[in-house]
């Protein structure tokens, strides 16, 4: 019986020493896929990162994809489908060693949105925001009583072209995972091209426009650079706007136009 006794707690101990060392070595780690709202164009990634190990997200459709970082820690994270209507596949990788991923949570879903521009109206990773921010506040109170889309534009586009300038030292000290805070910039009133184009995105979307944030070349601009496209109703287009670029000319005393000219931007990827 005395034996008994001591097996069965020698039993327990392993057993307990067994589960503490796994959690101490970070052994519990989770990636959840939802795709609650794939007909509205995202996909949302929850994640317990307890080790903070380096992430990234891959959603392809077809030959095309995009990669994205994601964060260490406990969260969630949602993603855009721009892709269009069809299959995707989701997969979450952990890094390994120096450049090396493993896939440690994949899903195939089908989209099939209601609306084509309905992706361009959410709060996502790069252009996230929240109908209690300051930058979304602001936007509503300068969109306040105005019935047109492109007048909407229009006052966002210009408080933040006469309001904001851009920042050339941050642009070479940059994380690898950085991403804008629009309230951040609504505060200092600075930044680079992608705080200038999520701000403007977030401030738009928010009062109903569909907004993209782009990426690429532009030919009056060095190195890659980001801006952005909104929907304007009334003509049924999209149409190029690009602040941070407006910003610096309004401050050099030059002068500019609202729109831009589809020849004169090469997208590499919008979101």
């Amino acid at each position: 019986m005395h034996k008994n006794r001591i097996y069965r707690a020698f039993v327990i101990i392993v057993l307990l020493s067994l589960i503490f060392s796994s959690i101490a070595v970070g052994a519990v780690t989770a990636y959840t896929i939802d795709t609650d709202n794939v007909n509205q164009g995202t996909v949302t990634i929850h994640y317990e990162n307890v080790n903070n190990k380096k992430l990234k997200v891959i959603i392809q459709k077809g030959e095309a994809k995009y990669t994205y970082n994601l964060g260490k820690g406990i969260g969630s994270e949602v993603f855009p489908l721009q892709m269009g209507d069809g299959a995707y596949t989701v997969t979450v990788l952990e890094n390994v060693n120096g450049n090396q991923y493993r896939a440690v949570a994949t899903k195939t879903l089908t989209v099939k949105m209601h609306n084509s521009k309905d992706v361009y109206l959410q709060s996502v990773q790069m252009i996230k925001w929240d109908k209690n921010d300051q930058a979304v506040q602001k936007a509503k109170k300068l969109t306040e009583g105005i019935q047109n889309d492109e007048d909407k534009v229009k006052v966002i586009y210009e408080y933040i072209v006469n309001n904001y300038s851009y920042d050339h030292d941050k642009i070479n000290n940059l994380d690898y995972d950085y991403l804008p805070d629009i309230n951040s910039t609504l505060e200092s009133q600075k930044g680079i091209c992608y705080d200038f184009s999520a701000l403007f995105a977030s401030m738009c979307r928010s009062v109903g426009i569909p907004a993209k944030l782009v990426k690429g070349y532009g030919d009056k601009i060095q190195g890659y650079h980001a801006w952005n496209e909104v929907f304007i109703e009334s003509t049924g287009k999209w149409m190029i706007l690009d602040t941070s670029f407006d910003s610096q000319m309004r401050s050099n005393n030059q002068s500019f136009a609202m729109f831009k000219d589809n020849g004169s931007y090469e997208k590499v990827n919008e979101y």
